[in-house]
């Protein structure tokens, strides 16, 4: 079903995962900015507005439920779908982020082979 056109902002710090996501995206065809923290990222949102942001939780400086806290207290993106992902994690994890406002949640690492659906689900996901 890959098929909807997206624009995703990345905000992690592991060039790894930034490897992946541009060799995901590119291949698919999405749009991509990448920025390695949080400070960054809400500076981007205040002139841009993707699809989906995935944020990883463990970022230098403000975390990434801090983010988030600012995101929607801002209302930088108010119509996007932020996702969790974090390599540290335990079997809470998933609930947590949800809990906390989240959209949704990818444990790293991160599977290359379902990313794209993954993201795309949740793009396409129904507003409540």
């Amino acid at each position: 079903m890959i098929g909807t056109r997206f624009s995703v902002l990345l905000v992690d710090d592991d060039l790894d995962t930034h490897n992946l996501f541009q060799m995901v995206m590119d291949h698919y065809n999405h749009q991509l900015a990448i920025v390695r923290d949080a400070e960054t990222a809400l500076s981007y949102l205040q002139a841009n507005t993707p699809d989906i942001i995935v944020m990883d939780i463990f970022l230098p400086g403000i975390d990434g439920f801090q983010a988030l806290h600012q995101i929607r207290k801002h209302a930088l993106a108010p119509n996007c779908s932020v996702i969790a992902t974090t390599a540290y994690y335990t079997s809470e994890t998933k609930g947590d982020v949800l809990a906390r406002g989240f959209s949704g949640y990818l444990p790293k690492p991160l599977n290359p082979s379902t990313l794209v659906a993954y993201l795309e689900e949740i793009v396409t996901r129904p507003s409540a």
